[in-house]
């Protein structure tokens, strides 16, 4: 049944059949036994109707007591959800326009800003949260380390919380994670598998991260991909169920290999390198990255991918040739080599993108 922004009164009903039958209010309260006064109040939804008074009106009208009593449940449970909506519609412009958006893509609400109220009490009810204070309470709980957050931000932008926030409860929703809350995961065997994961990534097809995925999820570790909303600045980040499952998880955005390959990486250094539960946000210019984790995750990513020779291994290679005979020869994709580069202004970004290979069309396979 859709809901509407009005409220039946059961009182409705009556004065229709008052109308119907040619009565007045004062002969219908004296064939009820009760004073003209409660049967205008119950007319004009005033005065609710009891169970005494449905049994009444059973034996008058015709009509059942249940039936009574039910437009009774029906109209104050429209007066409340009416009267909380027009409370809920204050928060409206607290939700991006494209998390509506995405919202309405994926069937968890059919609302527009015309009806605000109902727009907002589905936000809440997609994040499974009663009231709009313990929404933001759920946030601030997760920013203070029950996600632990290794987000890479574009520069110059503002990570909008309705943004964040959508995205975390869809990759929630998802198969991956419901699985993940059985699995058991393990940091020494997670180390042990880590040149098995860098040599499926040396290699980037069709089948990757499908590859990576199942070898995670057999090492208790959830790899996901979940589109975004649209505006929304990350790459990925790191966040855990029950302080327990390390979930890795990524927005595909731009979809070229080597941003793909090195956020996998980066994550796994602080999913192996931080405390459980920290946040932790990476932007992307070299200015704000200046955190302890964030220098800890690129350097065991860099470590990882490029040896202890790191990145200077391409410094002055220019050509599509020299770059991938270099990446292969240490075991690496040439897009990754391309991204860092390009990243560390060693290489101008006209050049190298013939390297990379796009996983776009992977992400839901």
């Amino acid at each position: 049944m859709t809901a509407t922004n009005y409220a039946v009164a059961p009182g409705e009903y009556l004065e229709e059949w008052i109308d119907d039958h040619g009565l007045s209010q004062q002969r219908v309260a004296e064939l009820l036994g009760s004073s003209r006064k409660q049967v205008n109040e119950i007319v004009n939804g005033r005065a609710p109707i009891t169970s005494d008074t449905a049994m009444r009106l059973e034996r008058v009208v015709g009509i059942p007591a249940k039936t009574w009593l039910k437009y009774e449940a029906l109209y104050r449970a429209d007066l409340a959800r009416i009267a909380d909506e027009e409370n809920l519609a204050g928060h409206i412009d607290e939700i991006a326009p494209s998390a509506v958006t995405y919202l309405r893509s994926i069937g968890a609400t059919a609302a527009t800003k015309r009806a605000p109220g109902k727009l907002v009490s589905d936000f809440l009810a997609f994040h499974r949260c009663g009231t709009w204070e313990a929404y933001v309470h759920l946030h601030e709980e997760a920013s203070q380390g029950d996600y632990a957050l290794a987000a890479l931000k574009d520069s110059g932008t503002t990570l909008d919380r309705s943004l964040l926030t959508t995205w975390l409860r869809a990759a929630e929703l998802a198969e991956p994670f419901e699985r993940g809350r059985g699995y058991d995961y393990d940091a020494e065997q997670l180390r042990t598998a880590l040149p098995d994961l860098r040599a499926r990534a040396a290699t980037p097809d069709s089948t990757m991260l499908r590859d990576i995925a199942n070898m995670l999820a057999d090492l208790g570790v959830v790899f996901m991909v979940v589109e975004p909303p649209k505006r929304l600045p990350l790459l990925g980040m790191t966040r855990w169920i029950d302080k327990r499952v390390p979930v890795i998880q990524q927005t595909g955005r731009w979809g070229k290999d080597g941003f793909v390959i090195w956020t996998l990486f980066h994550e796994l250094g602080h999913v192996l390198n931080d405390p459980r539960g920290e946040m932790h946000v990476e932007y992307s210019t070299e200015k704000k990255r200046n955190s302890a984790a964030e220098k800890g995750a690129n350097a065991f990513a860099m470590e990882l991918l490029f040896g202890e020779a790191g990145i200077s291994q391409f410094r002055g290679l220019s050509y599509d040739r020299e770059i991938a005979d270099k990446a292969r020869e240490i075991g690496i994709a040439p897009g990754v080599a391309v991204h860092q580069m390009h990243r560390r202004r060693l290489l101008d970004y006209r050049f190298g993108n013939r390297l990379c290979v796009d996983l776009a069309g992977s992400f839901t396979e």
